[in-house]
């Protein structure tokens, strides 16, 4: 994976992202491109496409797994995806909305109530 940092006219900024190799094979099977992956996935990233990516949000996230990428630089917790049914990371983004780190659903995030430290 090639690092790079790209302008995001979501943010309206330059933003780190990682450029996965594009799979080189001499055979009939379908090949699958370069993927450019956001590395600062975040609050601002509220439309239904990332304009870096050209993919929705939480494929974004599922690019981040896919290629093994840490998430220690997004904002995440650790919740049940109701989808898979797992206690798993959750990329949180956008206007209170989550997905799955394991498989990429998409989920509202909520938070319920605040408890005061001892």
């Amino acid at each position: 994976m090639k690092s790079a940092q790209l302008f995001c006219s979501a943010c309206d900024r330059q933003v780190r992202v990682m450029i996965s190799e594009a799979l080189a094979h001499d055979g009939q099977a379908i090949l699958h491109d370069e993927e450019v992956v956001c590395l600062e996935l975040g609050g601002h990233c509220n439309g239904n496409m990332c304009p870096i990516g050209a993919v929705a949000p939480r494929e974004m996230v599922a690019r981040i797994a896919r290629n093994g990428l840490p998430t220690d630089g997004l904002r995440t917790v650790t919740a049940l995806c109701p989808a898979c049914g797992v206690d798993a990371e959750m990329v949180l983004y956008g206007s209170g909305k989550a997905a799955c780190t394991l498989c990429a659903t998409e989920a509202r995030w909520v938070v319920d109530h605040i408890e005061p430290t001892a």
